[in-house]
């Protein structure tokens, strides 16, 4: 009892010399009553201070008190003086607002002071404006009175040049009295200034009649008639004084080229152009200076008699038989005429429009002013180009003419395209429009004409009686490099009138069809050249039909007729390497001729008599020989040796293979018949009837026996066909049992809280708990996640015998199916835990015995499920005993 004073000071002590760190704990949000009792008494041994503990929290509560009340008082202390500064604040603001009020008062008495003031100062601005107004007007009024009266004295003088000049200042008083017509005495004034001028373009206009003979000759004042026309100058005047000198000029041109007459025809249509040409010239030689120069009276006299003559040709035309040389003449002297107008005239083309070159104002050009009447008639150019073509092209098949070897192509095809290119050069020169769309067609038309009737008549027709092959093949390809020259020009020919062409015409122009035909020619030319190279084998063919083939005895090397096909597919080949132009067209010829070729040497092989087991084999390597010759070909004439196209290697290859497959069939003995018919379809899958037929007559086989064998094949097809459906069905049967299966599949969910320590170690890279038996495995072994035992599943499908695995599902052995899976190395000694041994052979047990394992399964789902509750149940023992005080 004396010791625990002892034992309790340093306690006591220890207190206090934390009462920082407790103070600051209890003033904390965060304050736990639990841990404060913790931290004060960490041990059963520090209960005996529980006395001491108490003391300092009461002193501790009174301390608080003592502040809480002291900050009070402050707080007290301060909201007076808040008050009192308030009070303050509101006196303060209310003489400020007196002030404030005063002030406006005084600004609105000086407001009225200064509107007073500004009102005086208003109305002698209002009065002044008017009066400056009024002065000015009347000003401009005694103006236009006055300019009046003296337009009225000039008038009556015929002082055309002052008058000219005084008009443009009276109208631009009137223009500024037109707000005042309401006004009696200016309106009448204003009527009487236009009666004025009105009058002056009358006598102006008067004047410059008086100046003109009936012929068109002037007889007047040139000066006076020039001062009357600008006294009318932008009025109906000014348009009446034109109409009536370029009447007066071109009433001799109307009688002169009178419609019907033998000099209105398009033949002289030239003369037309140099009357005006002359008539230009008296203008400006005499009559230019009665005209002032802004009327610009030539290019007017010009447009006129464009007009006019455009529409004598228009109707010359139409009412007569039109001769097409006569036509394009007219047409080239009508161009030339409008070219020399806009340059006469300096008019110029800037940004797609006509202005005059000097000062840039607008201009009407003088193109298509009369050539405009030419297009309705172009058809007739057309025509004429048309039956030129046609008839070019009929000497070209009647007439083949030397051709040029230098050239590699037909002499005629160089011909045609240079009338092209003149024809083309004068429609250009005539129209643009549709005349020139139209020759484009002609041109496409007269291109396939050439093709057909030239290129595809000049092809040679080879046979084995053929005395120089060899210069025929190089005639097939002259016509092969013609066709591709031609197909070349076409593109580039139609992309020039494209552009040459009106824009909205554009789409009409086309070459595809001459190009489709120059194209079937080129492979005419091309079947040609292959037709030959087979009339140059026809004799090495005919050899192989003919040989005994059913009396060899024995296999030797390459027959003599393999040679011979060798020798003359070199020469064609090295002759079409030479002569074609085109590489695409030696690769097309090579592909033709392997397929020609080993068509032709089946059709050989089918003619023959009867062939021999021994017969077959030594066709069956004269068949590799002839397959290593064309293998060769795409090689030959070439600088190097190397591999033919893999396109090519097909080609061969097929057509080689069903060569020897023929033969290869023939290898095989008549009996039995089954043997025979098993080999014929792994040789032939499909079973063709005629190849059949022909094996079994090559064979020396009967035709009154073929039926039995045919019998025997369609037996044969039968049990294939049944065979093939059974392997469906059980492949149908597998898929419907894999979806039976698929709503049958168990798995096990299990909460990762609901099981214990003792039972299983939590796999770390995984979030789900596994879960193992007890007694089956020990807690260290993971189980494999949803995914991974999926993975394992595939792999253990595939035939993998290395890793066997035990699967819990009992659909584990169906693809995508196992949902957890046991490692396989994890268990490799221990007892499975459903009983099944790992191995190939458990596979087969679990897979035949799947619904037996599923009572298996609800035990273990069971078992788990009880061991979850009973462990919940302890942990909620354990958490209210650890509650308790």
């Amino acid at each position: 009892m004396g010791d625990n004073p002892d034992k309790t000071k340093p306690a006591y002590k220890r207190e206090d010399s934390s009462g920082s760190s407790a103070a600051g704990h209890l003033d904390s949000t965060g304050f736990s009553m639990a841990k404060h009792i913790d931290r004060l008494f960490p041990s059963a041994s520090s209960l005996d201070n529980v006395d001491v503990a108490a003391a300092n929290t009461g002193h501790r509560l009174h301390a608080v008190k003592q502040e809480i009340r002291r900050q009070l008082r402050a707080q007290s202390d301060s909201h007076q003086q808040q008050t009192q500064s308030i009070e303050a604040t509101k006196a303060a603001i209310g003489e400020l607002y007196t002030r404030i009020s005063e002030m406006k008062a005084k600004a609105q008495t000086s407001e009225r002071m200064v509107f007073d003031i500004t009102q005086d100062i208003k109305a002698l601005d209002f009065a002044k404006r008017n009066l400056s107004q009024a002065t000015a007007t009347m000003r401009r009024l005694q103006l236009l009175v006055s300019g009046v009266g003296q337009l009225r004295q000039f008038k009556e003088q015929k002082k055309y040049g002052e008058a000219a000049r005084l008009l443009p200042a009276i109208a631009g008083l009137r223009e500024g009295f037109a707000e005042h017509m309401g006004v009696r005495a200016i309106a009448r004034l204003d009527d009487e200034a236009a009666g004025l001028q009105r009058s002056l373009g009358s006598m102006a206009f008067q004047e410059v009649q008086r100046g003109f003979d009936a012929q068109g000759l002037l007889v007047g004042d040139a000066e006076l008639m020039h001062q009357a026309c600008l006294c009318c100058a932008g009025t109906e005047e000014q348009t009446r004084v034109k109409d009536l000198y370029c009447e007066l000029q071109l009433r001799a041109y109307v009688a002169i080229f009178q419609i019907g007459d033998d000099v209105s025809q398009l033949e002289n249509v030239s003369r037309r152009y140099a009357w005006l040409r002359r008539i230009l010239r008296n203008y400006a030689e005499e009559h230019a200076p009665a005209f002032p120069d802004a009327w610009r009276m030539g290019e007017e006299l010009s447009r006129r008699f464009a007009h006019t003559t455009r529409d004598h040709l228009s109707e010359t035309m139409a009412t007569r038989d039109i001769d097409v040389g006569h036509l394009t003449a007219a047409l080239a002297d009508t161009l030339a005429f409008e070219a020399q107008c806009d340059k006469k005239f300096g008019i110029v083309q800037r940004n797609g429009a006509a202005v005059y070159e000097s000062s840039g104002a607008p201009a009407e050009s003088f193109v298509g002013s009369v050539s405009c009447a030419f297009e309705p008639y172009m058809a007739v150019f057309i025509s004429g180009e048309q039956a030129k073509f046609e008839a070019l092209v009929r000497r070209f098949r009647s007439e083949p003419g030397d051709d040029d070897p230098s050239l590699n192509v037909l002499a005629s095809s160089t011909d045609l395209l240079y009338q092209f290119r003149e024809s083309l050069r004068q429609c250009a020169a005539l129209s643009t429009g549709q005349a020139m769309a139209d020759l484009a067609q002609v041109f496409a038309q007269s291109l396939s004409n050439y093709a057909r009737s030239v290129l595809v008549h000049a092809l040679p027709r080879i046979s084995s009686t053929t005395t120089a092959p060899l210069d025929a093949l190089r005639r097939a390809c002259l016509v092969a490099n013609t066709a591709d020259y031609c197909a070349s020009a076409a593109a580039q020919l139609e992309q020039k009138i494209i552009e040459k062409v009106d824009g909205p015409l554009r789409e009409q122009v086309t070459f595809a069809a001459s190009r489709e035909a120059l194209l079937s020619a080129i492979n005419s030319s091309i079947g040609a050249l292959v037709g030959g190279v087979d009339a140059m084998c026809a004799p090495a063919l005919a050899a192989l039909t003919d040989a005994p083939w059913h009396d060899v005895q024995t296999v030797g090397d390459q027959s003599e007729y393999v040679l011979l096909i060798a020798s003359a597919i070199e020469a064609a080949t090295s002759v079409a390497r030479v002569s074609l132009s085109g590489p695409r067209y030696f690769r097309s010829y090579c592909d033709k001729l392997a397929s020609r070729i080993s068509e032709r040497y089946m059709t050989a092989i089918v003619q023959c008599k009867r062939i021999s087991e021994i017969g077959a084999e030594q066709l069956l390597l004269d068949a590799q020989a002839l397959k290593s010759v064309l293998l060769r070909v795409p090689s030959i004439g070439a600088d190097d040796d190397s591999q033919p196209p893999p396109t090519y290697a097909r080609i061969v290859a097929q057509g080689v293979g069903r060569i020897e497959a023929l033969l290869k069939a023939i290898l095989v003995p008549t009996d039995p018949a089954d043997a025979l018919v098993g080999r014929f379809l792994l040789l032939f899958p499909a079973a063709p009837r005629d190849v059949f037929r022909h094996v079994l007559s090559l064979k020396g086989v009967k035709p009154a026996d073929h039926p039995a064998y045919l019998r025997v094949l369609q037996a044969h097809q039968r049990q294939t066909q049944l065979d093939k459906q059974s392997e469906v069905d059980k492949q149908s049967e597998v898929d419907k049992k894999d979806q039976l299966d698929k709503p049958s599949q168990i798995t096990s969910d299990v909460p990762v809280a609901a099981v214990p320590s003792a039972y299983a170690t939590p796999d770390p890279r995984s979030s789900s708990m596994p879960v193992h038996v007890t007694g089956r495995a020990p807690a260290s072994a993971p189980l494999v996640s949803r995914t991974s035992a999926g993975r394992a599943n595939e792999h253990s499908r595939f035939g993998s015998t290395t890793e066997h695995s035990a699967h819990l599902s009992p659909s584990t052995h169906h693809a995508g199916q196992s949902q957890t899976t046991f490692q396989s190395t994890t268990y490799a000694n221990m007892p499975d835990p459903l009983g099944i041994t790992s191995g190939p052979s458990a596979s087969n047990e679990q897979t035949s015995d799947i619904d037996a394992q599923s009572p298996v399964l609800a035990s273990l789902a069971a078992n788990a499920t009880a061991t979850r509750t009973k462990i919940n149940e302890n942990l909620r023992k354990f958490m209210s005993t650890m509650r308790r005080p």
